[in-house]
């Protein structure tokens, strides 16, 4: 008798572990299918550098930029670190695609970038 009664309980455990299996796989494809399809924008840039060119060609770069400047401007399109702002601004300028100056901030002179 007390086999039995165990067997029973393990039998209706296993029948709502696979109800509930079954709904979580349901709830996942319904969740696929409700997800908005993104918009792909072919004329926004994909990489960091092409982000910073693309400030340069709106003329951002005019007046000499530092890393911090260009790193707040960028934020509300490519969210990233200062510290891969100031590399990729400096590979710019090793690529010519940028030119080197220097800024006073505060008291202080700085790297600025310019075109």
């Amino acid at each position: 008798m007390h086999r039995e009664r165990l067997i029973s309980t393990l039998n209706q455990i296993r029948a709502l572990a696979d109800e509930s299996l079954r709904e979580l796989g349901q709830a996942d494809r319904v969740r696929a299918k409700t997800r908005p399809p993104r918009l792909k924008d072919p004329a926004s840039p994909k990489t960091l550098p092409a982000w910073i060119l693309k400030l340069r060609d709106e003329g951002q770069f005019k007046q000499p930029k530092t890393a911090r400047e260009a790193h707040a401007k960028l934020q509300s399109y490519f969210p990233c670190d200062l510290n891969r702002v100031e590399v990729a601004l400096l590979r710019l300028q090793k690529r010519k695609q940028l030119r080197k100056a220097s800024k006073v901030v505060g008291d202080k002179k700085q790297v600025a970038y310019v075109w």
